[in-house]
This record gives C-alpha cells, structure tokens and sequence, in this order.
C-alpha cells in the first residue's frame, strides 16, 4: 500500500499534511467520527486501495456523527509527493450533475422546457423531433454514447470543438426508441450543455461559473476551457486505457494531461474534496432551483444497472441528473486517470465522497461510498447489499 491514511478537519484540508501518521485539523467544523467508526473506515480505504492499487485515495466524510476527511497514497508516483486532500482532481461524468442543474434552471426560468423536442433547439439529432429534454436528462432518449466513436476518441489527445463533439455523436444510430429503455448517453449531456448555450445566452463554462460556482463558493471548480483545466495544487490520474481492475499503474500511465475538450458537458470538469461537498447538498436539496422544479426531477426515479457491473449489485435510480441509493443522491465520473463519486443524504444531512487516482478499479467508487455510509450508520439504509458485497471487486468492464 502506498503512502499513509491521514485524517483531517473538513473545513481545514489544506493545513494538514502527511508525516505518516494521522493528524487531526483544529479547523473541523464536527467533532471527528468515534474511534470504532474511524478505526472500519480505515479498514475499508485500506481494502479499496490494496485491491485497485490505486496510487491515491481520498474520502469524505461529513455526519452528524462526525467527520472524517482522508489523503492515502501518492499524487505523483514521479515525485512520489503524497496526496493532499485539498488537491484538484478531475470528476469526469459528475460533469453531468452541473449541466443537468443548468437545464432545470433554465426550466424554472421558463426558458426551457422538460417536454421541449431537441429538435427545437438543436439540428440533426437522430430522432431529435421525439426526443424530450427530460429524456435526455435520465438517459431515456434511446440516443446512443457517440463517445464511443472512433472520431471522438482519434480526437481526444488534441481537442474537440463543440461542432466536431455533436457531429461525430450524431452519426451513431439510437439504440432504442425514445423513452422505451434507461440507456446511459453522454451525447444526450453534450446536446443537453448546448440547449444551455443556446438558452442561456451564455457559453457553458461561463454558466458553470455565474449560476453554480460563485453563488456556492465552489472556488476550484470549473468547466475547462482549454488543457485539462487543473491548476496547482492537483493530483496526477493513471490509466491510459490498458490497465486491468486490479493492476497498479506506473509512471507511464500518467493519464494527467489528457485535455479535457472532448468530454465537455458530460464530463470535463474538475473539483476538489471541498468544493464537491458543497455542491452535493446544493444538488440533493434543489438548493439552485424552483421548489416545483425540483419536485419535478425527484419523481419516478428510474433503477438502472451500468455496464460491466460498475455501480456494484446494490440498488440505484437515476433522476433528472443525478443518481440516487439508500436516500443518497449525487453523481460519478470515470475517465482516464480517476474515478469518483459524491453523494449526499438530505434525510440524514450526511456528505460522502470517493476519488480514486486510477481508472479502471475492481471496486468502483460508488459500492465504496455504499460500504462507508453502512460503516457510519448501519446496514438498513436501503442500499440493497451487504457492506461485504460492496467491498467485493465487481467491475468487469474497460476503462472509462
């Protein structure tokens, strides 16, 4: 295992720094989780990194029972400099939630609406004059994931434009007929990130930043406009795309640099453990939209399963833009060089987030925010699976 597991206040990740052992911030804004709690969430980041061999690790986690904010591993196998928990990262199709967040704004602003066809909005989208934006905002539209497509992908290292983004995704034919079957989309987000544009008179990064960002003090969050968008302090990511579930990456696997152009609104973003924490009880609560906008996106969530097992065998529905397990809802991203996810409980006003700095992992962030959250509070939370069965490796598939 890799580097030391320090545990640190919420509000003060940037003051602790790792000497091999735990140190405690004086700035936490709850006392820290109980020492029989502290001692099963180490166990379970331990587990989680050995069996990914994950380079680096951080977890979040914010309860009424207590808090607990850890940095394991390195952020740089280089340097060998060790990860910070106040460090950027990128958070890939957690991208979606700000996207999804800007689209039921604009809704509640009556600039858009759930029932418009894309059509309205935008040309040449296979089935585009049946296709709503709800459809689009739960994966239901039946659009294919054109990210997938050899243009997308020859282009990644050098960047897309948005033209060249929707033009190769279109080519792909649906794989179901709107709102037949929950089918996971990026193309729907990017066609969703310009309804925004067009909408909101605005470019989408700009619109992360005035309607999201500063309104919640997100200071370190942004929708790059250029490069991969992270700025110092920040952690390298591994995983070019060869790497097996279980395999520990080398220098070589550096996947840091990858610009992020080609992934736009569905999945260009980068955060921090902080930053994220804020957004999840802004994004579960509805906190940036109108009460009846949100009573909207929170009814007749849809179950889904991912592809290659990624969410684990436990129960998930997917919402207007989010995810949701055992009263949690949130998101996560896998892409080259990371893996995360944020999750937040309105009910039990609890934050827990994962980020890995490897892509792929045999036990994927979101059945380790499960097995964290059971850690804290129990295993009747809903979740469908037992704190075993989350830490049991279950991703078969490729890297994201």
């Amino acid at each position: 295992m890799l580097g030391a597991l320090v545990l640190v206040g919420a509000l003060a990740v940037s003051a602790c720094e790792s000497h091999g052992g735990i140190a405690v911030s004086s700035g936490s804004d709850s006392a820290a989780l109980d020492p029989p709690t502290t001692a099963k969430v180490k166990q379970i980041v331990r587990r989680f990194q050995d069996t990914n061999r994950t380079p680096g690790v951080l977890v979040g986690i914010w309860s009424p029972k207590g808090t607990l904010v850890s940095a394991t591993g390195v952020a740089d196998l280089t340097t060998g400099a060790p990860l910070r928990a106040d460090m950027q990262f990128k958070i890939a199709s957690q991208t979606k939630t700000f996207t999804a967040n800007l689209v039921l704004q604009l809704v509640g602003e009556g600039k858009v609406a759930l029932d418009d066809h894309v059509s309205k909005w935008v040309a040449g989208v296979p089935n585009g004059d049946r296709i709503t934006i709800r459809q689009l905002l739960n994966h239901t539209s039946g659009l294919a994931d054109g990210f997938t497509s050899p243009t997308v992908q020859g282009k990644i290292p050098t960047g897309c434009t948005v033209a060249e983004l929707l033009a190769a995704e279109a080519k792909f034919p649906p794989v179901a007929p709107p709102g037949a079957k929950w089918s996971y989309s990026n193309y729907g987000y990017n066609l969703l990130g310009r309804v925004v544009e067009l909408a909101g008179g605005q470019d989408l990064s700009t619109a992360v930043q005035q309607r999201i960002a500063r309104p919640l003090g997100l200071h370190r969050t942004l929708l790059p406009t250029s490069g991969n968008g992270l700025s110092k302090p920040f952690t390298h990511g591994y995983g070019l795309g060869d790497l097996s579930p279980t395999q520990a990456p080398t220098a070589a696997d550096d996947a840091t640099a990858i610009p992020a152009s080609c992934l736009w609104a569905h999945g260009a973003m980068v955060s921090t453990l902080a930053d994220m924490r804020r957004w999840s009880r802004a994004l579960a609560t509805g906190e940036l939209l109108k009460p009846e906008v949100w009573a909207e996106a929170t009814k007749n969530l849809i179950p889904f399963v991912f592809a290659g097992n990624y969410n684990g065998p436990g129960k998930w529905r997917y919402g207007l833009g989010f995810v949701e397990s055992g009263g949690f809802i949130g998101g996560e991203g896998s892409f080259a060089g990371y893996e995360s996810t944020t999750m937040y409980s309105p009910t039990l006003d609890t934050a827990i987030e994962v980020v890995s700095t490897k892509n792929p992992n045999a036990i994927t962030p979101p059945p380790m925010f499960q097995a964290l959250a059971m850690a804290v509070y129990g295993t009747h939370l809903g979740f469908g699976l037992t704190p075993e069965q989350a830490l049991t490796p279950a991703f078969t598939g490729a890297a994201g």
